[in-house]
This record gives C-alpha cells, sequence and structure tokens, in this order.
C-alpha cells in the first residue's frame, strides 16, 4: 500500500514540478526588467505550490495564534524537516532562507532558484553579511523572509537555540520578528518529518505516509531591537515555551 501510494505522488508530483517549473519561468522571463512585479508574482506562484504540495503529500496544516502576519517581518521558525517548507509555504508570503546544499540538488535547486530562495553557506562565514543585506533588502522590499535559525533539523522533541547572526538584518531595517512554532502530531520520536541521516529515506517516508497533520502557532511579533542578540533570544524562548507546553505530539484534532 505504501509503495502503491508512493509511486502516485511521484507521478503527480512529477507533473506539478513541470507546470510550476513553466509557470516559474515565465514570470521570470515576463518581468525580467522589474524586480518589484517579479517578486510579487514569485511570491504568489510560490505560496500555490506549497499549498499543491500540501495536497499530493496529504499534509493538513491548523494554523494558530496571531495572524495575518504583516508583510516585511522576518518569520521564524524551528525547523524538523522537509515539510516545514510547505507548511509555512502554504500559509503565508515570503521567501525562504536556505542552507546551501540544496542549490545542488537535481531538481530540487532549480524551483529553489526559481522561487527566488535566498541561499546561506554556513561553512564560509564571510558571506554572512552578505546573508544579511540580502535578507534586509528584501524586508525593506515589503517582502517577509522565512527562515529556521536552529540551522538545522531536530527530531521535533526540543527547541534549541537560535543562531543571532540573521536577526541583524531584523535590526537593520528596523521590521518586526515574528517566531512561529510547528508541530507535527504523527505520533513517533523522531516525527516523520524529521530528516535524519538520509534524505531519500526521509522523502519516501512522506510519500508513504497517507497523511500528516501539523499546527502552526503565531506567536505575536517582537518589535525590531537594536540588540540582534535580545531578538534571537526572544524569539527562541516565545517558540520553546510554546512548544513545551503543547508537546510536540499532541494530538489535538482529527
Amino acid at each position: 500500500m505504501g509503495l502503491c501510494l508512493a509511486t502516485i505522488r511521484i507521478g503527480a508530483y512529477f507533473v506539478v514540478f513541470i507546470v510550476f517549473g513553466v509557470i516559474g519561468a515565465s514570470v521570470h522571463l515576463l518581468f525580467f526588467m522589474s524586480q518589484a512585479r517579479l517578486l510579487k508574482w514569485i511570491s504568489f506562484f510560490a505560496k500555490w505550490w506549497a499549498r499543491v504540495t500540501c495536497l499530493v503529500l496529504n499534509i493538513q496544516v491548523r494554523v494558530e495564534g496571531v495572524t495575518p502576519i504583516k508583510s516585511g517581518s522576518l518569520i521564524v521558525a524551528n525547523h524538523v524537516g522537509a515539510p516545514d517548507i510547505f507548511v509555512l509555504g502554504s500559509n503565508f508570503n515570503g521567501f525562504f532562507v536556505s542552507k546551501a546544499e540544496i542549490a545542488d540538488w537535481p531538481l530540487f535547486n532549480w524551483l529553489a532558484r526559481l522561487g527566488k530562495t535566498v541561499f546561506v553557506d554556513r561553512s564560509k562565514r564571510h558571506q554572512v553579511k552578505t546573508l544579511i543585506l540580502e535578507i534586509e533588502q528584501r524586508l525593506n522590499d515589503g517582502h517577509s523572509v522565512i527562515l529556521f535559525p536552529e540551522a538545522q533539523a531536530t527530531d521535533g522533541a526540543d527547541v534549541i537555540p537560535f543562531k543571532s547572526a540573521v536577526f541583524e538584518a531584523a535590526v537593520l531595517s528596523s521590521r518586526p520578528v515574528v517566531p512561529v512554532e510547528i508541530r507535527y502530531h504523527d505520533g513517533h520520536l523522531p516525527t516523520i518529518a524529521y530528516y535524519g541521516n538520509s534524505f531519500i529515506n526521509h522523502i519516501l517516508t512522506l510519500l508513504k505516509t497517507p497523511r500528516l497533520l501539523s499546527t502552526v502557532t503565531v506567536m505575536p511579533l517582537i518589535s525590531s531591537d537594536k540588540n540582534r542578540h535580545t531578538l534571537a533570544n526572544k524569539s527562541y524562548q516565545a517558540v520553546h515555551d510554546k512548544h513545551k507546553l503543547t508537546g510536540p505530539h499532541d494530538v489535538s484534532y482529527n
């Protein structure tokens, strides 16, 4: 049953990939002279790509808390696995910050580049300033930026302290930070959404899973501060406390 379901989803997603790949390439061609319009339409279609992906994988998302999120916010969330991108992307307009390795993944790298993803290579410390300036520019242009400041995926049991460097972009642009907590209701530890040691096995598990339930909780925004460390700590505390209060696998809906 699981293998059959995975095969059907692979076929369906191949169609999704082609359709949104063509849309993304077309948008880049149509608006290559206008960065503002390009980002606007890329953001629009990226949201629909994430929604269709959730439909194909039967990822059901419930959003709680303070919504809608103001445009031009720095959205920070705990990180578990690949589903985080679909879960957040299907509900919030914004551009993701992703690790540089994804830029080398076949097929995924193409969609990520078409979606104007901001790539970061954390092994090259001299690139951090460039990353901060790029995020700042997106925020100043009125576009939200979504990132995972834990800088690694976790098994869903806890939230680890946030890295503070990227919060400098919120300080420079005087834009608010919005902490977001993601949790999955699959009854497993580590959760099915977790990357684990093999990305291929992770994707295969998702493809074979009949349904994945998740809840996204949006906490009150944190006004920009002169100190990035303060912003990082406040954001971490908000997400960590919410995660501990509810429990990562507390099944609260059917």
